[in-house]
């Protein structure tokens, strides 16, 4: 009787020892044995997460899991709404399209570069709003300068981070002479210069074709034609360059006050949706990363002006599929089967990739819906992916626990456990190394 007991136990054994070495890194323990320490002296003190939920929006420290902070709001739709980190991570940004107000929330995370500070977390005060149709829709930033195109009239404001605390600040709002309404977009180069889409009246096609550079006081600085296409979608910009996807091929332009076409590739057919028509780019990379429709993703590199393969699938995420992690030193893809893979964002290498457990995000169907509509959801960020310098976050299925993986190995470091269900993640704050000093000094003469 007790050899068959015996031999229960080992099968047992066996059975058990078998599901654990197959077990993924989500189910394992945490590294740290359930003891919070590891992960809170890994990640920086001053990395926020903000947790958005229906009728409110907690700021956590996210080392610690601790909510530092709780906001209510009247955002009417948290599906239909963008929410942006600034370049420096301070500021959520809260663009209401269908309502054409653009909030913005202060975390009170403030970057010294060497240093940082706790200060007061609020709702500016600042809201951008219009009694015309202005549409505010797609979002761009480099080096602490925001631009958030207006669909409804072509114009486009441009907002200095630094500048968002001051009592009385109004960004400025430039409407380019003879522009008309489009989907469109642009940025701020590091120069000053503004570099935006632009549509004619008589333009036939409903994309813009071509991209104009407007100076500090909303004047166009090319009045001739430089370059024309067939319809412009998506842009990056890494401060000296920046680039815009269109049907012939990405238009580059740079500080100096160039533009320059380079080519789609032989495989890309324009006509079936496969275009360079969304792109992600980083202050701190030196390449551009685009998709090209269900070919897969691709790198632009805006020195040597050559685009080429990166990774070949149809299955990128249409909303969300491309992002960099916080600080650019690793670019992120997210696929249907919810494999993420991690490169390296300035040499292309592929560092890591694995399955893992999320909440849903719908994705964009093409059914009954015009090219513009598909083009505009795939500008959305990823509402339950987020990251830090060193670490991706994830909100779960039960999206009452957040899953934080160390991005450069995709290894799973520790779970967040939440009160109540949250619709999205998004980073605020920054990472500092070292000692980390809130009650920094400064010199004041």
């Amino acid at each position: 009787m007790k050899q068959s007991i015996l031999k229960i136990t080992n099968v047992l054994f066996i059975i058990a020892l078998m599901t654990t070495s197959c077990s993924s890194d989500d189910d394992a323990p945490d590294p740290d044995g359930g003891n919070e320490t590891g992960f809170i002296d890994m990640e920086s003190d001053w990395v926020r997460l903000s947790l958005i939920k229906s009728n409110s929006i907690e700021l956590m420290q996210a080392d610690r899991g601790e909510i530092k902070r709780r906001f209510s709001h009247t955002i009417d739709s948290v599906e239909t709404n963008r929410f942006y980190t600034s370049d420096f991570g301070r500021y959520l940004t809260v663009i209401d399209r269908t309502n054409n107000v653009v909030r913005f929330l202060d975390s009170g995370i403030e970057n010294h570069d060497d240093h940082g500070h706790v200060l007061e977390s609020r709702w500016l005060d600042l809201e951008l709003t219009a009694s015309t149709n202005p549409l505010p829709t797609h979002y761009g930033s480099s080096r602490g300068h925001m631009v958030i195109f207006n669909d409804g009239n072509g114009s486009f404001t441009h907002i200095n981070v630094d500048q968002l605390v001051i009592p009385g600040y109004t960004p400025n709002t430039f409407l380019p002479e003879n522009t008309v309404p489009h989907h469109g977009a642009g940025f701020r180069l590091q120069n000053g210069t503004f570099a935006i889409t632009y549509k004619k009246a008589t333009d036939t096609i409903r994309l813009p074709q071509r991209v104009k550079f407007i100076d500090a006081n909303g004047a166009i600085m090319n009045k001739d034609e430089d370059i024309v296409v067939n319809g412009i979608h998506g842009n990056a910009v890494n401060g000296e360059y920046g680039a815009f996807g269109s049907r012939n091929g990405v238009i580059l332009v740079d500080t100096a006050g160039n533009q320059s076409l380079i080519p789609n590739l032989d495989e890309f057919n324009a006509d079936s949706g496969n275009w360079l028509s969304s792109l992600v780019g980083h202050d701190n990379a030196n390449l551009f990363f685009a998709r090209a429709g269900n070919l897969g993703v691709y790198t632009v590199d805006p020195e040597s002006k050559t685009i080429t393969s990166l990774y070949t699938g149809n299955d990128v995420k249409r909303r969300g599929g491309m992002m960099f992690n916080f600080n650019g030193s690793y670019l992120i893809i997210h696929t249907t089967d919810n494999r993420i893979r991690v490169y390296d964002a300035n040499s292309g290498v592929e560092l890591a990739s694995r399955v893992i457990e999320m909440a849903n995000i719908p994705e964009v169907s093409k059914k009954a819906q015009t090219e513009i509509e598909v083009l505009t959801k795939m500008d959305e960020p990823d509402p339950v992916l987020t990251s830090s310098d060193k670490f991706l976050y994830v909100l779960a299925p039960n999206q009452t626990q957040i899953k934080v993986l160390e991005i450069e190995s995709l290894r799973h470091v520790h779970t967040i456990e939440l009160d109540a269900p949250v619709m999205r993640i998004v980073k605020n704050g920054f990472s500092l190394e070292g000692d980390q000093n809130p009650d920094y000094q400064h010199n004041i003469q």
